[in-house]
């Protein structure tokens, strides 16, 4: 029996899942973030040992106790790894700890591409931390627009959307912005009375970008209780989510195509998702599917088999 390893590494979370040689998934094992531009090439490779670790101790209970020295193939599918020399460093590490398996490190685009649109022209969505969107053309040349980070960009991502809400609160509480239900759940949140702590809490946290972007589910219960703040805040998300998916769809010929989508914030965000759905409506764009991909780590385990067959 030999097995193959699907790795989908982000800005939040890295999951690994363990499949046999049919791809079906045996184990699964989580890590922390993985996206060495905003953690650093060393601290991914922990939050990588740490998920494929994981993954192959669980199997180990259940199957054999030799399930590592039998991986046959692995593919790391990694946010901020879409250029060819940063892929090398992290395939050397790979190859460093397997050695005698096969691997290949793609960026997160690929491993979502091949889950949720595995043939042809394409566009892929990812809206969790940050957000990007992606492109693929008739002969497998990838696209992108967006995905610059969230000093340059990001816009309509759970980090956007996260400082928004910030900046609201404090805004209302200086007497600069009106009133918003946000302030009372922040408040909530953190075992507040006053907006005054959350400078401390939040440039203090471990890791200020994730705990930011943590606060977007917020907007969604602002906004399902009619507060105009968070109402805004949705459409302006969405609004720039729709416009960096028509960058790539016009260069795309502007041709109904599949569209994948993932990320926290637009799968488990529902008045986002409707929001953006209405803007790329209102943008003329036509998708043939839309496919929700929950776990692109599936599209990393599809390629790594692709590597045995």
């Amino acid at each position: 029996m030999t097995y193959i390893i699907g790795v989908d590494g982000g800005g939040t979370k890295t999951l690994a899942l363990l499949a046999d040689e049919s791809g079906n998934i045996l184990a699964r094992g989580l890590g922390g973030a993985s996206n060495y531009t905003a953690v650093g090439f060393e601290a991914a490779c922990v939050a990588l040992e740490l998920a494929i670790s994981q993954a192959l101790s669980s199997a180990e209970k259940s199957v054999t106790p030799s399930v590592e020295q039998s991986v046959a193939s692995l593919c790391l599918g990694l946010a901020g790894a879409g250029r060819l020399g940063d892929r090398a460093r992290f395939h050397a590490w790979a190859v460093e700890r397997f050695p005698n398996t096969k691997v290949m490190v793609v960026s997160d685009a690929e491993i979502l591409l091949a889950a949720g649109a595995p043939d042809g022209r394409a566009l892929a969505l990812i809206c969790g931390t940050g957000s990007i969107v992606y492109g693929r053309t008739e002969t497998g040349e990838l696209l992108r627009a967006g995905g610059w980070g969230y000093l340059f960009g990001d816009e309509g991502s759970g980090f956007a959307l996260g400082a928004a809400t910030l900046r609201a609160v404090m805004r209302a509480y200086d007497g600069r912005g009106p009133a918003t239900a946000l302030t009372g759940l922040v408040l909530h949140r953190y075992a507040l009375s006053d907006p005054q702590g959350l400078v401390k809490g939040i440039y203090g946290a471990e890791s200020p970008r994730a705990e930011i972007a943590a606060l977007s589910v917020l907007v969604e219960q602002a906004a399902s209780q009619s507060d105009p703040i968070a109402l805004a805040m949705l459409d302006e998300a969405a609004c720039e989510l729709a416009c960096a998916v028509q960058a790539v769809y016009r260069q795309l010929g502007c041709v109904p195509v599949p569209l994948a989508l993932t990320g926290g914030v637009i799968l488990r965000n529902s008045q986002l998702a409707a929001q953006f759905h209405q803007a790329c409506q209102a943008l003329g764009l036509q998708f043939s599917a839309i496919q929700p991909v929950p776990d692109p780590a599936l599209g990393a385990v599809l390629l790594a088999k692709a590597m045995c067959d």
